[in-house]
């Protein structure tokens, strides 16, 4: 890689972590284990990276899909994580724990449904969510 190559890829990492303005936690699904209280079998998860986030939608993409009975609207959004900030995994669980621009934002939670896309100049990852409703 050229010097000037790797100085403008470094130059847009800076810029595109200073828009990452949230912050998160993400959690992976490492077991499961019984509730005493209900006897139902739950999740155990691990936090796999607390730090900084994007939430973006990903343009004005909408599809309607019909189950039991009920209309559902899904939006592809993506979350947008420093290069190298942890080894993505699909299912994994972001949680917005904080937004400086938005407070509706925390709280919410997103499945992550692609594995990084990895390139040489990435400047973000940005990886496709979609959201948990509770």
């Amino acid at each position: 890689m050229s010097a000037r190559a790797r100085a403008v890829t470094l130059r847009g990492r800076r810029r595109a972590e200073a828009l990452m303005q949230d912050q998160c936690l993400i959690r992976r699904v490492t077991g499961e284990t019984t509730d005493r209280e209900t006897a139902k079998v739950v999740p155990v998860y691990a936090d796999v990276y607390t730090g900084k986030c994007k939430l973006q939608s990903y343009e004005g993409y909408e599809q309607e899909k019909n189950t039991a009975e009920t209309a559902l609207t899904v939006q592809r959004m993506s979350v947008h994580l420093p290069v190298g900030a942890y080894r993505i995994n699909v299912g994994d669980v972001v949680e917005v724990t904080d937004s400086r621009m938005d407070p509706l934002l925390v709280g919410r939670k997103f499945r992550i449904t692609q594995e990084a896309p990895f390139k040489t100049f990435a400047t973000a990852y940005r990886v496709f969510v979609d959201y948990i409703a509770d």
